[in-house]
């Protein structure tokens, strides 16, 4: 069935709406929500151009509103060690096949979800080396496919036990990270008209998502928090292996 212009859009302004709740509650996810059914709308060069650049946006203003509890050193070992990874995984996306990659990133991280989930959360910080080799890894799946987000967050969710310092310090590193896609994704002539016109649709159900989520982020409490970031990586990883 030939859906309408109209009705497309529609459909595309809801999962901007539902995913960017969860991006302002959480400071992630909103990618991992909103691609799929936009890509089935519009294709995937325009619909991953659009919803990096949109998710850019709310990313830098959670990240800006909530300075604050950024930890600045922790941000730089973050993009040190993804920035290696990204660049290993764009040279490996022209090496090895994806079809291999991609079930064993998505098993590692709902072993991660599972693990947290069911059992009580280690209390002690990751050994540096650990969060450098998971850094690594989130850079060369980010370099391959764009979508590294999930085994950075498990590293995030372990290092910050705090849901504001969470989310202000997951929000800030996505601020810079998709920066990088932005700026790759214009020089390859993605934000057409097209884009433009889904961006400017997006606008108020994205400034209404990122309200409604900010202030269900402030009322829920630490515990419920915990387990929805878990519960969403979980989600994440089983799309992969799907």
């Amino acid at each position: 069935m030939t859906l309408s212009m109209s009705i497309k859009y529609l459909l595309f302004a809801i999962a901007i709406f539902i995913s960017n709740i969860v991006q302002a509650l959480t400071g992630f996810a909103g990618v991992m929500l909103s691609i799929p059914p936009s890509i089935l709308l519009f294709g995937p060069d325009t619909a991953i151009a659009v919803v990096n650049a949109l998710v850019w946006g709310v990313s830098l203003v959670l990240a800006w509103k909530n300075r604050n509890y950024l930890d600045k050193k922790i941000i730089l070992f973050i993009i040190s060690f993804m920035l290696l990874g990204m660049a290993i995984g764009v040279k490996l996306y022209t090496m090895v096949d994806a079809h291999i990659i991609a079930p064993i990133y998505g098993a590692i991280i709902v072993a991660a979800a599972l693990k947290n989930i069911l059992t009580k959360p280690a209390d002690q910080p990751m050994p540096n080396w650990i969060s450098a080799c998971i850094l690594i890894g989130a850079g060369i799946i980010h370099g391959m496919f764009a979508s590294g987000g999930a085994l950075l967050v498990v590293y995030l969710a372990a290092t910050f036990k705090n849901k504001y310092t969470f989310r202000a310090n997951v929000a800030a590193v996505w601020s810079f990270l998709n920066l990088i896609l932005i700026v790759k994704d214009f020089e390859r002539g993605l934000f057409n008209a097209e884009a433009l016109h889904l961006m400017l649709i997006a606008i108020v159900p994205m400034l209404l998502a990122v309200y409604i989520g900010n202030k269900i982020h402030h009322v829920i409490n630490q515990k419920l928090f915990t387990r929805s970031t878990y519960g969403l990586l979980l989600l994440s990883g089983t799309m992969i292996l799907l």
